[in-house]
């Protein structure tokens, strides 16, 4: 499964489930370890440690406070972090390829919540506009579509 894939590829973290949370935060990163509510779906719950370990990644210090423009800057780039590890351009393209047409197959597929798929897609629409071509595809987001560029081609 795809959480625990993402859990094997950071041994050095360890990742608890908890009811014990700050009001509001469904996760947080503190230093190696990562607590994730335990009331969460499986699904939301990949999504949530994918953004836990972005901020692993990416963020120094505590910003569980977004209380000022460089802690706010920090979360939204452990965010995209988060969405990029879960679904990357090339997962998309593997999705086609495996005939995952829908949303639905979609987030089926990488173990996500249709709502965080939905959030992904539009953080790729924001960063690269309504469509992009990658590895002979031409990924649209909004409808969320991949086009094989050899089959426009061919007629």
């Amino acid at each position: 499964m795809r959480f625990e894939s993402l859990m094997l590829e950071y041994p050095e973290l360890t990742i608890k489930e908890t009811r014990k949370l700050p009001k509001g935060l469904p996760g947080i990163n503190k230093g190696h370890m990562v607590l994730i509510d335990r009331k969460q779906s499986l699904y939301r719950k990949h999504f949530i440690l994918a953004e836990e370990i972005g901020h692993y990644e990416t963020t120094a210090g505590d910003i569980t406070e977004l209380d000022t423009i460089p802690k706010i800057k920090a979360e939204i780039v452990a965010r995209r972090w988060g969405y990029e590890k879960i679904i990357s351009l090339d997962d998309l393209v593997s999705c086609f390829e495996k005939k995952h047409l829908t949303a639905e197959d979609v987030a089926i597929d990488f173990e996500i919540e249709l709502d965080d798929l939905k959030v992904i897609l539009d953080h790729y629409f924001n960063k690269y506009g309504p469509s992009v071509q990658h590895k002979g595809y031409i990924i649209n987001f909004d409808p969320f579509i991949a086009i094989n560029i050899n089959d426009i081609e061919r007629g």
